[in-house]
């Protein structure tokens, strides 16, 4: 194989790093990450390095595991509660109770030999060490050129791709050339099966295996959930012209050990070449139909590309047990579990790009109802409380300790939006029918139990919850919870109202006078006003916080006006037409001064906030320090995983925001407003399919 010289820069469609440091693979492990929606890869060293980190993720494998898969927070953090001490709440967790995706054996493993001597990182003097991500193709390069013991000189070149063709897929070609030597090279391709979480903890067993010539294969099941999962690897060498090449072709999935050797050996027959063209193919045609492309600067453009990469490679496609893990398949953050993220971000962009798969998410957490509602009763409320995080159980995963599982309760309404904005921009009537009017109605049942009567004020409120921002977790009456309350209970009742919607009504078992009530709160429910100066209060008392942020983190901000991210920027966008642009301005400028950014969707959500409201310099500044957020690793923290749904608010920005696209169920419009600094702008969308 004569090696593809790796050369000719393209920022809009490549990201590449020249270095071999090990105090950065954990950033570069998530940030060259691939992953096919099924499949996720790290974007490790191939000949594994024990400083490395392999890992290799399977969607929907959830199993349970112990408590010391939680991240233990500091008692004075903003968000541990004051009554839950983490030794008790540590004691109180049985084994299993804490899920997550176990690292499966890794089949990117080759071990490389020169002239007898096995290669090392730390035997070998690396001369140079570059990565290119092929963002426009998902796929993966690397080029290594390193001097052994022997002053010998050998380059490796690699490429690898997790297939968008075949979900089960993963493929990789690796190329030896000695420069300038004889020495014999040994190239052995295997699965590395000694792999654990992160933390060190190991989540499956093995229990079968087969090694052939140029086959690996093993059998695993999970220790908790007892899925059987199955990893092979076929391999097939050449030399020629002097080059070593090893293609590897190997299969993984929730399947027996033979099927799983089947499909490989199929992959193998078919060559890496037509592999690798098909995935292309395949992966294009879903960039296709989400084309967004704009004229800035290439760091912006790069950045904002990369994240739409990653929307792609988080997403189900067609395994509705399954949400969009926060992180994607790319790291370990969070426990590949979902947030609002999904509802609220994420949601609008897949419906406007993938608007027939979007209906898996509908899906996802429909049939997940029934352990709603009993997430509701173990808070003490009434109808179907949707969990803070959760995985393919729909019970709630968040550490206990925490302020969130009972106090972050907007996510319910959130998630009912997804199944009327569905409705609005697609002709499927059917989800609609089928699930969302009784979803709708079972989360406003959820919102009339947790709203209380305030006598002194003589109106409806929602007290002792925590505001999205999570600075200020024990709070009465926040802007964007109380927003999404009254919508869910005005359009519970008029869903429930329609004769259309009679089945569903019935199988919630809802009355008339449910249905007065949730007309009745949803007209006293109390939502703050702007004021004489146009702000509005983010919650009750906050204009009497302190508003010097000096020294302010999240384990001292309890007393200040900080924000991890700003809810009413966040409101504004499902209540726009509420408020005036000058109101919205306003407010943006008073919440910017008071945001920290703590959160990855506070960047994109200011940038969106921005553009919707002519804040156009202020807008692009955000949304290319937003772009960069993992490519420049801006909040320390990418070595967890990609920021996945960070992406689908910057995609907010450039279509809604510069694009000024509008879409409802009587069409779409379009009033551009492109920065000054922009010549031209193109996406897709697609509306009613």
């Amino acid at each position: 194989m004569t090696a593809t010289p790796v050369i000719g820069r393209d920022p809009r469609r490549q990201y590449w790093v020249q270095t071999a440091r090990p105090e950065l693979e954990g950033r570069l492990g998530s940030t060259f990450s691939l992953a096919n929606g099924r499949l996720g890869l790290r974007g490790g060293h191939e000949e594994m390095p024990e400083w490395g980190r392999p890992e290799f993720y399977l969607s929907g494998s959830y199993t349970g595991g112990p408590a010391s898969l939680l991240g233990v927070h500091d008692p004075d953090h903003i968000l541990t509660h004051p009554d839950r001490t983490t030794p008790e709440a540590l004691a109180r967790l049985t084994p299993g109770a804490i899920a997550t995706l176990p690292n499966l054996p890794n089949p990117a493993a080759v071990r490389l030999a020169v002239g007898g001597v096995p290669f090392s990182f730390g035997a070998s003097k690396i001369l140079s060490c570059e990565r290119v991500l092929e963002i426009a193709e998902a796929r993966l390069r690397r080029r290594l050129v390193f001097r052994d013991g022997q002053g010998r000189r050998t380059r490796v070149d690699s490429e690898r791709f997790v297939s968008f063709a075949e979900r089960h897929l993963v493929a990789l070609r690796y190329a030896v050339t000695p420069l300038g030597h004889d020495g014999a090279v040994s190239v052995h391709a295997y699965i590395k099966r000694d792999v654990t979480s992160p933390n060190g903890v190991r989540l499956l067993t093995e229990v079968r295996s087969r090694t052939e010539d140029g086959l690996d294969a093993v059998e695993c099941i999970t220790d908790e959930s007892r899925l059987t999962l199955s990893v092979a690897q076929v391999a097939v060498q050449r030399v020629e012209a002097g080059c070593t090449t090893v293609e590897i072709f190997a299969a993984a999935g929730a399947v027996a050990l033979d099927d799983a050797v089947a499909l490989a050996r199929a992959a193998a027959a078919r060559g890496y070449d037509t592999c690798r063209a098909e995935h292309i193919a395949a992966y294009r045609r879903e960039t296709d139909a989400a084309a967004a492309d704009f004229d800035d600067n290439p760091a912006t453009v790069q950045g904002f590309a990369f994240s739409q990469m990653h929307l792609h490679m988080a997403f189900g496609y067609d395994d509705n047990r399954v949400g969009v893990p926060i992180k994607g398949l790319t790291g370990h953050g969070y426990r590949f579990v979902n947030f609002w993220d999904m509802d609220f971000h994420m949601f609008p962009y897949f419906l406007l790009t993938k608007p027939r798969q979007a209906r898996h998410l509908l899906e996802y957490r429909f049939n997940q109802l029934p352990a709603y509602r009993e997430n509701a009763r173990r808070w003490g409320a009434r109808g179907a409380q949707v969990p803070w995080e959760t995985s393919t159980r729909g019970v709630e995963e968040t550490a206990p300790w925490l302020c969130l599982p009972d106090r972050e309760i907007h996510i319910s309404a959130d998630a009912a939006r997804m199944f009327w904005l569905y409705d609005e921009l697609t002709p499927d009537r059917d989800a609609m029918l089928a699930m969302g009017a009784q979803f709708i109605m079972e989360t406003a049942r959820f919102y009339a139990s947790r709203i209380t009567w305030g006598e002194g004020h003589r109106r409806c409120e929602l007290r002792n919850i925590g505001c999205p921002d999570q600075y200020h977790t024990f709070a009465h009456n926040n802007l964007f919870t109380s927003l999404m309350a009254r919508w869910n209970l005005e359009q519970a009742a008029a869903t429930a109202s329609r004769p259309d919607y009679a089945a569903a009504r019935e199988r919630a078992g809802v009355t008339d006078a449910e249905v007065r009530e949730w007309q009745d709160m949803a007209a006293r429910l109390f939502i703050p006003a702007p004021g004489r100066d146009g702000i509005i209060e983010q919650c009750n008392g906050f204009f009497d916080l302190d508003p010097d942020l000096d020294g302010i983190s999240e384990l001292f901000c309890r007393h200040s006006q900080a924000v991890k991210q700003a809810d009413v920027i966040a409101a504004f966008g499902p209540f726009e037409e509420v408020y005036p642009a000058e109101v919205r301005r306003r407010n943006w400028h008073f919440y910017n001064d008071r945001t920290l950014h703590g959160s990855s969707l506070s960047l994109p959500g200011m940038a969106y906030g921005a553009a919707r409201c002519g804040l156009n310099d202020e807008a692009l500044y955000q949304l290319h320090k937003s772009a960069r957020m993992d490519l420049d690793d801006v909040n320390l923290d990418t070595e967890r995983g990609v920021h996945v749904s960070a992406g689908a608010v910057q995609w907010y920005t450039v279509v809604f925001g510069f694009g000024g696209l509008t879409a409802r169920r009587e069409g779409v419009h379009l009033r551009p407003n492109l920065p000054r600094q922009w010549r031209w702008l193109r996406f897709t969308v697609h509306w009613q399919f």
